[in-house]
């Protein structure tokens, strides 16, 4: 009886050994594929993100990366949002961007309309409402770039959000087959929040899903990211841009908006 404990000990244990040195090369793996995926997403941005204004070439239009003004767990201020607006207010108001197009979701996950409260700050900033397009299907980042150029007509613009978002952004512009060129980026101020650091962390993980997806993007099927064809209209205003079907796209890049902002 001994005997058959102590073997089934000897068994157990190397068993145990076996799968801790799976888990553990598992984990390096894993590691090793973020860290590669994230030097790609660096090196490729290189030259093209900037967080000096003066090295920002002037564009027609600023794509403003969407967020909500609190954050969605504690509902204190998200400086995410409140340092974007500052990069697109300096962007205009410098004459780097002659039009914002606002790029977020308009029914987020707490039920807040991401690219109208971006809007509706801006104007109280001083920016003209007439120099504001919406864009409410960019539920992710990578919908924004998609509808950029397959709704909007966008072949080149100025990105505007955090470092790593825009790095982000800048790779998925130039590997999703767009007919994109020239993009550049304008890096806003990071918060230095706890929530920012754990944004951080996450950053990691996204660019490994970007990597999926853009291997998984299928642009004859419009999927999976298919844009909606309705326009996204804000709080008793009056938007003149009509958002045509995802392969049927629109030069808006000279268009005016004629838009009230509450």
């Amino acid at each position: 009886m001994d005997k058959t404990n102590c073997g089934l000990n000897i068994i157990m244990r190397k068993v145990v050994k076996f799968l801790f040195i799976i888990t553990c090369a598992l984990i390096v793996l894993c590691i090793g594929i973020m860290l590669i995926c994230n030097r790609i997403v660096v090196g490729n941005a290189d030259g093209k993100a900037f967080s000096e204004i003066d090295s920002i070439r002037p564009a027609k239009v600023g794509l403003l990366l969407g967020t909500t003004p609190q954050a969605r767990l504690t509902k204190v201020t998200n400086y995410f949002f409140i340092y974007r607006l500052d990069a697109a207010e300096q962007l205009y108001k410098a004459r780097k961007i002659e039009k914002i197009l606002i790029s977020g979701d308009e029914d987020s996950l707490d039920g807040i309309n991401e690219p109208e409260c971006m809007m509706d700050s801006l104007v109280a900033r001083g920016v003209p409402a007439s120099a504001i397009i919406m864009d409410g299907k960019g539920f992710r980042t990578i919908c924004s770039v998609i509808n950029a150029n397959k709704v909007y007509g966008l072949k080149s613009f100025t990105i505007i959000s955090q470092k790593f978002h825009n790095e982000r952004a800048i790779y998925q512009a130039e590997h999703l087959g767009l007919d994109v060129k020239n993009i550049q980026a304008y890096n806003a101020k990071m918060p230095t929040s706890r929530r920012a650091y754990l944004t951080s962390i996450r950053e990691y993980f996204a660019r490994v899903k970007m990597f999926w997806d853009i291997l998984n993007y299928a642009p004859e099927k419009n999927q999976p990211f298919k844009a909606q064809s309705e326009p996204c209209a804000p709080r008793d205003s009056i938007v003149t841009v009509y958002l045509a079907v995802i392969d049927e796209p629109m030069d808006v890049t000279g268009q005016d908006v004629d838009a009230k902002a509450k």
